[in-house]
């Protein structure tokens, strides 16, 4: 999923699903971005989603929402969800004004947060 502003790439990580967000996410791409984090959670056979912003330049409240609305649904579903760095200084700002960076589980980056994942399980 592509469009001018922004990239939304899923990948399979064993039992885990890799949502990647790059470019900026805003109300241009809503939509993209919730389609995304629907498909990642609607797999039967995944464990868990890492949504991978490390590429992500800029985000706005309409992100913001919908990663704690992921986190709401995965939670729901018994399901975990993690968040991977390294995050761009204005979407780690934006985390942190609202509170976010204390709810969402924020890894290092994306091979911390799928290790995670596997010593969680184990």
């Amino acid at each position: 999923m592509t469009s001018g502003r922004s990239d939304t790439r899923i990948e399979q990580h064993g039992s885990v699903t890799a949502v990647t967000l790059s470019g900026e996410a805003d109300l241009h791409n809503l939509a993209e971005v919730v389609e995304a984090f629907a498909q990642a959670l609607s797999d039967p056979h995944t464990k868990g989603t890492v949504i991978d912003l490390s590429a992500l330049t800029f985000a706005d409240s309409v992100l913001l929402n919908q990663l704690l609305r992921a986190q709401t649904d995965h939670r729901a579903e018994g399901r975990s969800l993690r968040i991977a760095g390294p995050l761009h200084p204005g979407v780690e700002r934006l985390l942190q004004i609202t509170g976010a960076d204390e709810i969402l589980d924020v890894a290092a980056d994306l091979e911390t947060a799928l290790r995670e994942f596997d010593v969680r399980r184990g």
